[in-house]
């Protein structure tokens, strides 16, 4: 090594040394800035820029090259040919200027590396032309010191670059520049030998012409460093003018963006991206890390240690990104960014921040209107199929039960919406107490609701008992105190293929569990499919049972006490079904009431009622039954006056028969109904006393003409003494309020001996007679006994 510089500087004058140097670092220098400025011209202009800067490189290498051998071994006078010095400057312009100009084109940073590599070796493949130009010398070269030259100068400007934009500074990349044109030049002629040859007759002073060329060499690069200065201002004064409009624009955005390099180094960001994560105005981030970032945020923001774990781990998710990614990231103040990530071709990504909080606040409030009651917050029937449809497997262990509450009518219309509402909300609570944090309950409508059980059918039985219990207690709302009850259903077998069926049957249980009284649970069978079956299909033939005259009318007598002489008949209506017979009353009528067809139906049986009891004499009514439902009706006054109308009949010979359980339902609006069709001058009767939900306040507050004493007590007066002191009582209010009393029922002399002892006025029963059409009725027995 000592020997290779002492050798070096005994065949070199340091002054061209020297000389050669500062021409390097020149070229360098230019180089560097026009490499620089070849990446951020706009296209139409960037192949110019590429061409000058591998012009500017090639002559920098080249006339380093040539200063430092005017200077070369000063014991000789070295001529030089020119056609082969002329070559060389071309070589080094195309093999080693080129490629370098060229690299920062690439993204890729191996694109970027190897174009330096070939720059580098282009700038040996320089160096041995310009040394085949030697005249009259025989040269002796070392192959380790070639190599050595040539790597030096391959990695040097294989590294200057590769480097990413940040570190590719105009001071490194001159150094490294410099580094390979003289470590190439300097280390390869330290291998190099030279001998005068014998025959050599060239003329002494051919250097002179060098000279000359390398004269021009030099004027050009300090004519290049000259004009790169004029465009680099130039260039700058239209880059700041561009970034002015740019930094204006990006203020100036609704959302937030951060560009960051292949390194992850902050290039780019704009002030929303500060007022998002609070960052002052002062603070450059420009240049800066990820981490570095994320210190700054924490540190304005007081986060934990853990926070900034998690706020890192959460940055690693974006690196893995390969292609354009949107997600949600919730920040601490409970504002929600939607961040999407761009990865960019060379290396880095850009970041925008949208703030989406009010955004999804509406998509959350749309959600629970479309998937949560509104009243309850329960979840909906639709939010219910959409559970079973993901959580139903056949013959898994998730039962559903479906509840329907009891009562709950009665207490809406009493009391008002207000109350239904707030009952509501009292039983959705319960539910939820019970079903737990595991558990599903959804309002499907109305007062039904559904609790998902996820066990087997012991664990579904001890929740449904435990909901009936609940349900059962008082509520308290505002100053009233309600009961209610409640009917569930469930499905107890595999039978179930899909959520749809799993719903189906458990509804058929629940019908199956009001049908037999309410206030139970009943698991579906197969049976109650049949039953439903039969049920839908006896519903769908009662829709056209009248006008395919199956309906009719019988008429049972009432008799008066007084004088033994019929004084009315009660119209009974009749259903002789095609394939079924004689369809009982009793099975069709409370189908009618569910269903809401009682009330064409009972219009149906006013108007043939009045129209046959038209034909009787003059001082016999016919009495109604009216149900509940149609007592709730608007339709029932105007079916009553049309009936009456339409047939001529006198509105005193028609009576109005209700049942106690129509008045306890809503016994202020019956009563309105009530007076109302007394002002029409039809009359009203009580029909089962004493059955239901039994009140003197009836008697007292509800315009009635005549009580009906349930048939219950006429069968056990004779024999049980309580029924007997019931009757009496009976009889005794009766008189007192000025009303008729009917014993209905009576099938014996005794029976009927015991009803004149107590003092009815009239008498119902199959001893008088039995319900008939009014064409086959028969004359009524005597009533001497």
């Amino acid at each position: 090594m000592i020997y290779g510089a002492a050798r070096l500087a005994a065949d070199h004058s340091l002054g061209f040394v020297f000389t050669a140097v500062v021409i390097c670092l020149a070229a360098g220098w230019l180089v560097a800035t026009l490499m620089r400025t070849v990446s951020d011209v706009d296209l139409a202009h960037r192949y110019r820029w590429v061409a000058g800067t591998a012009v500017v490189a090639g002559l920098g290498v080249w006339t380093t090259h040539f200063v430092a051998m005017l200077g070369y071994r000063p014991d000789m006078v070295l001529s030089f040919d020119d056609t082969k010095t002329i070559v060389s400057a071309l070589i080094g312009i195309l093999v080693a200027g080129l490629p370098l100009a060229a690299a920062r084109l690439f993204p890729s940073w191996r694109i970027r590396a190897m174009a330096g590599a070939i720059a580098g070796l282009g700038i040996g493949g320089m160096h041995y032309a310009g040394m085949a130009a030697i005249e009259g010398c025989q040269q002796t070269h070392s192959p380790l010191m070639d190599v050595l030259a040539a790597g030096i100068g391959a990695c040097s400007l294989a590294l200057a670059c590769g480097l990413p934009r940040r570190l590719a500074t105009p001071r490194v990349v001159c150094a490294l520049f410099t580094l390979a044109v003289t470590g190439t030049h300097f280390v390869a002629i330290a291998g190099t030998t030279l001998a005068r040859t014998q025959d050599y007759s060239g003329f002494p002073h051919e250097n002179i012409v060098l000279s000359i060329f390398t004269t021009a060499g030099a004027a050009v690069l300090f004519l290049g460093a000259f004009l790169t200065i004029i465009a680099t201002q130039r260039f700058d004064a239209q880059e700041r003018a561009h970034s002015s409009v740019l930094r204006t624009a990006l203020d100036n955005m609704s959302n937030g963006l951060l560009y960051l390099d292949a390194s992850e180094r902050v290039r780019l960001y704009n002030r929303r991206y500060a007022e998002i994560y609070g960052i002052p105005v002062d603070v450059d981030l420009t240049g800066k890390s990820i981490d570095q970032i994320i210190d700054i945020v924490g540190n304005r923001h007081h986060w934990t240690a853990e926070r900034r774990v998690a706020a890192r781990q959460r940055v690693d998710e974006w690196r893995n990104v390969e292609n354009s990614r949107q997600i949600d990231y919730p920040l601490d103040d409970g504002r929600i960014l939607q961040v999407e990530i761009r990865p960019i071709e060379e290396g880095g990504n850009v970041v925008t921040f949208d703030d989406v909080t009010k955004e999804r606040a509406a998509q959350r409030r749309i959600t629970e209107l479309a998937f949560s009651d509104p009243l309850t917050k329960l979840a909906n029937r639709r939010a219910l199929n959409a559970r079973l449809g993901r959580d139903f497997v056949p013959k898994q262990v998730v039962k559903l039960l479906l509840i329907d509450l009891d009562r709950f009518k009665q207490i809406n219309d009493t009391y008002g919406h207000v109350v239904g509402d707030q009952l509501l909300k009292q039983v959705a609570n319960r539910l939820r107490t019970i079903a737990g944090s595991d558990g599903f309950v959804a309002r499907l409508g109305g007062d039904e609701m559904a609790v998902l059980v996820y066990g087997d059918q012991a664990q579904a039985m001890a929740v449904a008992t435990e909901v009936i219990e609940a349900l059962a207690l008082p509520y308290a709302i505002n100053d009233l105190t309600v009961s209610i009850g409640c009917s569930i259903g469930m499905c107890c077998t595999d039978d179930a293929r899909d959520a749809i069926e799993l719903m189906q049957f458990s509804d058929i249980a629940l019908y199956e569990s009001k049908r037999q009284g309410r206030g139970r649970t009943s698991c579906y069978t197969r049976d109650m499919l049949k039953t439903v079956a039969d049920r839908v299909q006896l519903e769908t033939d009662m829709r056209t049972a009248i006008e395919r005259g199956e309906m009719h009318l019988a008429y049972q007598p009432v008799i008066s006490l007084v004088d033994d002489r019929i004084i009315g008949y009660e119209a009974l209506i009749r259903w002789e079904h095609p394939t079924l017979g004689a369809v009982s009353p009793a099975r069709f009528i409370p189908l009618a009431e569910e269903t809401g067809q009682i009330v064409p139906i009972g219009a149906w049986v006013l108007r043939e009622a009045c129209r046959q009891a038209a034909q009787l004499p003059s001082d016999v009514y016919v009495a109604v039954n009216v149900s509940p439902v149609q007592l709730r009706s608007p339709q029932l006054l105007s079916d009553l006056t049309q009936a009456l109308a339409k047939s001529g009949l006198p509105a005193k010979r028609l009576e109005i028969e209700l049942t106690e359980t129509a008045i306890v339902e809503d016994g202020p609006q019956i009563a309105k109904v009530l007076n109302a069709i007394r002002r029409l001058g039809v009359t009203v009767a009580m029909d089962d006393f004493g059955t239901g939900y039994s009140s003197l306040a009836h008697l007292r507050d509800l315009p009635l003409d005549r009580i009906k004493v349930d048939r219950s007590f006429v069968a056990t007066a004779e024999t049980d003494r309580h029924s007997l002191a019931v009757l009496k009582g009976i009889t005794q209010i009766a008189r007192a309020l000025n009303v008729a009393l009917q014993a209905e029922g009576v099938e014996t002399p005794s029976q009927l001996a015991l009803m004149r002892e107590i003092g009815c006025d009239a008498i119902q029963g199959y001893l008088v007679g039995r319900p008939q059409r009014l064409a086959e009725r028969t004359v009524p027995m005597a009533l001497s006994a």
